[in-house]
């Protein structure tokens, strides 16, 4: 298995997340002579999802009993063939859609149904498929609008652009050019700068590289993954490119009709993507 690839595009001014519940427990006395290593999927995720129930309409449920996990320092990747809720999730997880059963937790906090500028202030954070950027504004008024929910003072907020700007000299090239002016992956890395100037702990991220040209999607990749091993944060995945994201991605989950069809730790699956490749087919019925 190929070593994960470390990632030095990434603002350093997030401190590590604090140990608490979702550490892995200690051995008792009884277990201490027999190390096991524990398995994440035992564990509580910072952020998840419990029995989750959403749709569009008021008859037909995309969700039907999907639970899911994101741990800190850790990518949960979320795949399977399109129209499976794997977008819907995201929605509902941050606020777009509400549950109509199940529920959302933040560590112990039941956050069903909070709006999305609530999530943002509880540091969760949602980067969606499509460009969310405002293509007439600037490179920079397009990042300053990442918090706009805290109104920081001025020191603070020249800070964090100044740290956004060293790791993505892209942006700081570009800064006073209306961001429709991008390529699409530049656009992207802006929006990936943009969330972090919040310092969420939480990201959830719909198809990263959707539209981009495969170099700059090995940069994109190569940021996601430093959100988890270099920050701490929980990320929660969703992508089509299913060898590209389990080369980074820790747990997987293959999503069916709004359920988790199968779900496992990376090496679970083997050191190629052949056995998840096999049962994403199996569960679209290819």
């Amino acid at each position: 298995m190929a070593p994960f690839r470390t990632c030095s595009a990434i603002p350093k001014w997030s401190a590590p997340i604090p140990a608490r519940a979702w550490e892995a427990p200690e051995m008792n006395s009884a277990t201490a002579s027999v190390p096991v290593e524990p398995r994440w999927s035992d564990m509580p995720g910072l952020l998840a999802c419990e029995d989750l129930v959403a749709g569009y309409t008021g008859d037909i449920d995309i969700l039907r009993g999907l639970s899911v996990k994101a741990w800190p320092g850790r990518i949960s990747c979320v795949v399977g063939p399109n129209g499976t809720g794997k977008s819907t999730l995201l929605k509902s997880l941050f606020g777009f859609l509400r549950p109509s059963a199940g529920r959302v937790l933040l560590g112990t906090r039941d956050i069903t149904g909070s709006p999305p500028f609530r999530m943002l202030g509880l540091g969760v954070a949602y980067l969606p498929q499509r460009p969310s950027l405002f293509p007439h504004l600037s490179v920079e008024a397009n990042l300053k609008l990442g918090l706009w929910h805290a109104r920081p003072r001025k020191q603070v907020l020249a800070e964090r652009l100044d740290s956004a700007y060293q790791r993505f000299p892209v942006i700081r090239e570009k800064r006073s050019q209306p961001a429709g002016q991008l390529s699409g992956g530049q656009q992207r890395q802006v929006e990936i700068a943009r969330s972090l100037l919040a310092d969420p702990s939480v990201y959830l991220i719909d198809e990263p590289t959707a539209g981009v040209d495969p170099q700059t999607s090995e940069t994109i990749y190569d940021i996601v993954q430093g959100l988890a091993r270099d920050l701490s944060k929980a990320v929660l995945l969703v992508d089509q490119d299913i060898r590209a994201a389990l080369a980074i991605t820790d747990y997987v989950y293959v999503v069916k009709n709004g359920t988790v069809f199968s779900e496992g730790e990376r090496d679970d699956f083997g050191t190629d993507t052949d056995a998840l490749v096999a049962r994403w087919l199996y569960a679209s019925g290819e």
